[in-house]
């Protein structure tokens, strides 16, 4: 008589549970103990199982029992760590932040700044240049590179000819050293956070239209 794999069962159920079914691990126990219990009653009395091989399914439900524990409190700490991260998002609303990035909005009120450091202190200068939504580049300008590499760059917004450019959400970025031997160069941003969203499953902080990671913060500079 052929015989049943009570192992392979508690695999198909441990299968089932990762990929998003919903039955408890306590009836995959269960079932397990079922059918090992129905596998030994039904073996042929003339050829019994070798024990060891009940042994072997006994460790492997051991293992695939311990498995399941372990995912299920990975899926408890991240659930932790998530509402950890979105209370923490929360106290961020109404702070002046700084976090990577090279985003800027140009509102006709204030001038977009972007913070610079080059990771060569000693490169001398740096040219920033100012890039439209549709890639094309408005304006550029050379900076002496400050005390570790470190320095600011201000845009007034305006092109090259002084004309002013239209409102909305510009990208500058920053080259130093030669094409030969480029020099990186880090870009921060600054901004008050008016808001939290939550809609791709984690919290991002809203500075004016942009969204920033809680990760990608580096330094809280006060209230706004």
């Amino acid at each position: 008589m052929a015989s049943v794999n009570a192992a392979s069962s508690m695999t198909f159920g441990a299968q089932n549970a990762e990929s998003g079914g919903s039955a408890p691990a306590s009836l995959e126990k269960e079932s397990f103990l079922k059918l090992l219990v129905a596998q030994i009653s039904n073996q042929d009395p003339m050829s019994p199982q070798d024990s060891d091989q009940y042994m072997q399914q006994l460790t492997q439900f051991s293992t695939l029992e311990q498995l399941m524990n372990v995912n299920q409190g990975i899926e408890q700490i991240a659930v932790g760590q998530l509402s950890a991260n979105s209370q923490s998002a929360l106290r961020f609303v109404g702070k002046d932040i700084m976090a990577v990035g090279d985003q800027v909005a140009l509102d006709g009120v204030n001038q977009p700044e972007v913070d610079f450091r080059a990771s060569d202190p000693n490169v001398g200068t740096v040219t920033a240049r100012v890039h439209n939504s549709a890639g094309e580049e408005v304006y550029s300008q050379t900076l002496t590179v400050g005390p570790g590499g470190q320095g600011k760059f201000v845009w007034s917004g305006d092109d090259a000819t002084g004309v002013r450019q239209r409102e909305g959400d510009y990208h500058v970025s920053f080259e130093a050293g030669t094409e030969e031997a480029p020099v990186a160069v880090d870009t921060y941003v600054r901004g008050q956070v008016t808001g939290v969203r939550f809609d791709k499953g984690y919290p991002e902080l809203l500075v004016g239209d942009r969204r920033l990671k809680l990760s990608d913060v580096i330094e809280v500079l006060g209230s706004g």
